[in-house]
């Protein structure tokens, strides 16, 4: 996949309605490496997408070259954010792509209120559990996956961090 040009000078900005199918093609592309033998097919389709952005937001990171690097999901329930859907395309991972979205969906989320922070981690990535917890995330508890193309049975470890808020 080709990163899309977006016509901005670097840092991040909302997805909008019409690059659904962009972001999920970002999406797949990343994660398939990593987790191809978790689903039968992809991991998520444009449909998919635009349901999530009726609840929520996708944040893009994009690069000095404006092109779309990465994104993120975010989505606000009371004081407590939620991201998911961490992905950078594979041409540019190991840059610390993956970190800056995630500050930034902290970021976002603590300008609309959020004092904590939460994600899911299926339980077959330790080494993405693992990450989560460098960046401050601790494991708070299990739920059940529920993806009708899981090749095997699995489960999200629930991970939260407590945001510091500059009330200054």
């Amino acid at each position: 996949m080709q990163a899309e040009t977006v016509g901005h000078e670097g840092g991040f900005r909302e997805a909008q309605g019409d690059e659904a199918e962009f972001v999920a093609r970002l999406i797949n592309e990343a994660y398939g490496p990593a987790v191809g033998f978790l689903y039968d097919g992809p991991r998520i389709a444009a449909g998919e997408v635009l349901e999530k952005l009726a609840q929520g937001k996708f944040l893009l990171e994009c690069g000095a070259d404006e092109t779309i690097h990465g994104c993120v999901y975010v989505e606000i329930s009371g004081d407590c954010g939620y991201f998911g859907l961490l992905a950078v395309l594979p041409a540019y991972q190991g840059r610390g792509i993956a970190r800056s979205l995630i500050n930034e969906a902290e970021s976002f989320c603590r300008r609309h209120g959020c004092r904590t922070m939460e994600l899911g981690g299926v339980n077959h990535r330790n080494e993405l559990l693992s990450f989560y917890a460098r960046a401050g995330y601790a494991a708070t508890g299990e739920k059940p996956f529920l993806f009708e193309r899981l090749r095997m049975p699995s489960h999200i470890v629930v991970m939260r961090k407590v945001l510091v808020v500059n009330d200054a």
